[in-house]
């Protein structure tokens, strides 16, 4: 089937042709005819199967059939890029049609809104909350609207937009065609639907199942090594662009700064920023400028992003949803991609419901890092092993030199067993020499302090040149006798070799001493 089998508009077909539509999605097969038939519809299908180009391209159709002076559609978008996104689309498909659009997000000129609504635009597409801040200001009148939109209304919900969404469609005409598109169908979305259309027809289409094109990877990894992690999957694997989500905006501003510090061309986008700010990051990851960009999940649904071949979830989403909106970004209609989640202590139960979603096709893989640490530890093993060996062979060693000091030690006394009684009683007689040496030494050094410990002479009236001289002898005679006796005994030796007839052994050595 083809887009020419819907005998649209030639202002259409051409927009179409222009924009390179050529055969329907399956969600845009479904939704188109319904959609034609004024019959209020709730399609259900996962992100990046072509929601977008269901309901567009049918009221852009609906439009030119019936001209009006007055707005006619209302398109509400969680997210000011997917507002932004859906307008580009219906600038790009209408551009032969000259219907006219305004989109109505925060961050934007006010003023310029406000004059685009007052000059009566064909459609509006707006986030509900700065719509809702131009209500208050403008007397719009919605009365004329004949088509409601509710894109990605289960992220609206999750975003709390409920209250200013339910505000809205009070405003408008009961009788009008009411289409809803989510990628989920969560209780209060129901609630919506029974609440606001009337009858609607049913589309699902592969809900919450992600992309069977897209290669799913987990890593379980510590949390301080994620940024290691992020470098390896960027150098080891094929990429034209990537995103990396996380859980929150400040770490996205953290991770974008680290990334850029060791050499990666980032950018990052977040709801904080401001809307110059977002664009700018957006056309740079687009045009390819900048092939990475960190992001929280504003970038996670309806976003048509070309050539995204690698998602990485730095942080592991809370709920099954997001993951599947998130990896939807890659693998979009006939192309491939690589989605990679990183997994930490924290992360593991909501992990494990996205392991029981997906099943067999996210499959978990084992750091490089880890296998270089066993390596690692085998490699200090055998080290340790080593060393072990070394240790033992030299305690063996040891152990050899103490025994062959021991037999040494033996050999010494058998020969010290052998010995004549006289050498016995010589070495007595050198042991009893000794001791009296002894005895002289300790003789001398009580001397010597007791001179020392003398008081000094009490004679004041002497001449200062009489104390100076008995002074110098005095410290001559001190200096004499402080010597130690080890220096005595040295100088006693000396005198003994430069003797005309050195005295040998200890005799001699006694007799130097007292000459």
């Amino acid at each position: 089937m083809t887009f020419n089998d819907f005998s649209f508009h030639e202002a259409l077909q051409s927009g179409l042709r222009d924009t390179g539509y050529s055969e329907p999605t399956p969600i845009q097969e479904q939704a188109i005819p319904i959609i034609l038939e004024q019959k209020d519809l709730i399609g259900a299908a996962q992100t990046g199967t072509g929601k977008t180009g269901a309901f567009v391209i049918p009221i852009l159709q609906k439009i030119l059939e019936n001209k009006s002076d007055h707005t006619q559609a209302l398109i509400l978008s969680p997210t000011r890029e997917l507002a932004q996104q859906i307008d580009e689309q219906i600038f790009a498909l209408g551009y032969h049609t000259g219907i006219s659009s305004a989109n109505v997000i925060g961050g934007a000129n006010f003023a310029q809104q406000a004059n685009a609504i007052r000059g009566g635009v064909d459609i509006i597409v707006a986030t509900p909350g700065r719509l809702i801040d131009q209500m208050k200001v403008l007397d719009m009148d919605l009365s004329h609207i004949k088509y409601l939109v509710l894109d990605e209304a289960d992220r609206m919900l999750d975003m709390g937009f409920l209250p200013d969404v339910t505000k809205i469609i009070k405003q408008l005409p009961q009788e009008r065609q009411t289409l809803l598109f989510s990628a989920t169908m969560p209780g209060e979305i129901k609630k919506l639907a029974n609440q606001f259309m009337k009858n609607p027809e049913k589309i699902e289409i592969e809900i919450e199942k992600p992309s069977g094109s897209i290669t799913q990877k987990g890593y379980f990894v510590d949390q301080r090594q994620k940024l290691k992690l992020v470098q390896q999957v960027l150098d080891e694997l094929e990429w034209e662009s990537c995103i990396i989500f996380c859980a929150t905006k400040r770490g996205t501003d953290q991770l974008e700064q680290l990334l850029v510090k060791n050499g990666i061309n980032a950018g990052s986008i977040h709801g904080d920023r401001d809307q110059d700010e977002r664009n700018k990051a957006l056309h740079d990851f687009k045009s390819g400028k900048v092939p990475v960009i960190v992001a929280t999940d504003v970038l996670a649904r309806g976003i048509d992003i070309d050539n995204v071949s690698l998602i990485i979830n730095y942080d592991v989403p809370r709920q099954v949803e997001d993951y599947v909106h998130r990896i939807g970004r890659t693998g979009r209609y006939d192309k491939t991609g690589i989605a990679v989640t990183f997994v930490n202590k924290k992360d593991k139960r909501a992990f494990s419901a996205i392991q029981d979603k997906v099943g067999d096709q996210l499959e978990i893989m084992e750091q490089q890092s880890s296998r270089k640490k066993s390596s690692r530890k085998s490699s200090r093993k055998s080290d340790d092993n080593q060393s072990s060996k070394k240790s033992d062979s030299k305690s063996a060693s040891n152990n050899s030199n103490k025994n062959e000091d021991s037999k040494s030690s033996d050999n010494n006394s058998v020969r010290k067993k052998k010995l004549s009684d006289k050498e016995i009683q010589a070495a007595n007689k050198r042991v009893e020499n000794l001791k009296s040496v002894k005895v002289v030494l300790k003789h001398n050094l009580k001397k010597d302090k007791k001179q020392d410990n003398k008081p000094a002479s009490k004679d004041k009236g002497k001449s200062s040149k009489s104390s100076s001289g008995k002074s110098s002898s005095s410290s001559k005679k001190s200096s004499r006798k402080n010597v130690m006796p080890a220096e005595r005994i040295k100088k006693a030796t000396k005198r003994n070799q430069n003797a005309p007839k050195p005295a040998k052994g200890l005799w001699g050595l006694i007799k130097s001493f007292f000459s």
